[in-house]
């Protein structure tokens, strides 16, 4: 259990002296390892970060342990805490950023011509299909709830031309818990064909971004058939693309498409894995797996969309979840 806190042997080991009774203090723990002080101290300040011990009611200058299943539980909790509080800052940055634009749309001399209002739906989807045939490098979208059926269909032209040449397709959608069985199977179809796919539970607008240089965003985000803007102005894009960067991260891969508890890693990726788990670092588990340490990162990085965690540690868990260690 405690090698999903990433800890170092000697933290364990302290770790486990602080299960005794009396509560023992720093310099009664080193004695007990034959440790200098100063590193048990550090250890137990590792220890108090990460909530598996606390200091002794009992005993002045002790440390109790905590149970590691409880500071688990706290540290997801604030983990979740975290993610509801970054969701909240987006919310915000989208209102100010669909004001810039609107106020972009409303007349500024300069940027008449950088700034195109289209009506309708009809409209809106012409204008998508033109943008995805010309795209070269990566499109990114927000596509919030399910699609129709049309919908369906015109993203499944667009994304396999798209794909076809080789242009990198990014999209952030809601949970997939909400999504009917059409839509799931495109985001099947998406992500195994190349595409990119994470679900956020913050509200988001209907979006598309071209090349960092062309974005599509709802005149009105609770009216679709209001029309959207097309954006070509630097300044009006760039705050778009910091926005869809934040949602992107936070956000993670659906339920559906991440490994069941059957799809085990391979042998490299077990071994990476349980190094890590172990509190080696990238650098570390490539020596002992006699691997470069640029591979050792790669994989890394791959485990970690796999699992759709955000950092090591929350792979670990998710990993023994799983029952691959």
């Amino acid at each position: 259990m405690l090698t999903m806190f990433g800890l170092q042997r000697t933290e364990q080991a302290v770790y486990r002296e602080t299960r005794t009774s009396p509560a023992p203090d720093a310099e009664a723990i080193a004695h007990r390892l034959a440790v200098a002080p100063d590193l048990v101290r550090a250890c137990l300040d590792r220890l108090l970060e990460l909530g598996l011990v606390r200091h002794s009611f009992e005993v002045p200058g002790g440390f109790a342990a905590v149970d590691p299943v409880l500071s688990l539980q706290q540290s997801l909790a604030g983990q979740h805490e975290e993610l509801m509080r970054r969701q909240r800052r987006l919310a915000e940055t989208h209102a100010e950023v669909v004001g810039l634009l609107m106020s972009g749309a409303s007349g500024l001399s300069g940027r008449a011509e950088q700034v195109e209002r289209l009506l309708g739906r009809d409209q809106v989807q012409c204008r998508v299909d033109r943008l995805a045939g010309e795209a070269t490098r990566e499109v990114l979208t927000f596509r919030p709830g399910a699609w129709s059926a049309p919908e369906l269909m015109a993203s499944r032209r667009n994304d396999a031309a798209l794909l076809s040449r080789s242009v990198s397709i990014r999209t952030v959608g809601t949970d997939t818990d909400s999504y009917d069985a059409a839509t799931l199977a495109h985001v099947h179809w998406l992500t195994g064909n190349g595409g990119r796919f994470r679900g956020s539970a913050a509200e988001l607008p209907h979006l598309t971004l071209v090349d960092g240089s062309a974005a599509l965003v709802p005149v009105d985000p609770d009216d679709p058939a209001a029309g959207a803007l097309h954006v070509t102005d630097p300044g009006l894009v760039a705050p778009l693309l910091v926005l869809f960067e934040q949602v992107w991260t936070s956000a993670t891969p659906p339920d559906t498409a991440r490994p069941a508890a059957g799809d085990a890693p391979s042998g490299t990726e077990l071994a990476l894995l349980r190094l890590v788990a172990q509190g080696c670092t990238d650098a570390a588990a490539a020596g002992r797996l006699h691997i470069s340490h640029r591979t050792a990162r790669r994989i890394m990085a791959a485990l970690m969309e796999r699992l759709g965690a955000r950092s090591r540690f929350e792979a670990g868990v998710k990993a023994a979840r799983l029952g691959w260690l």
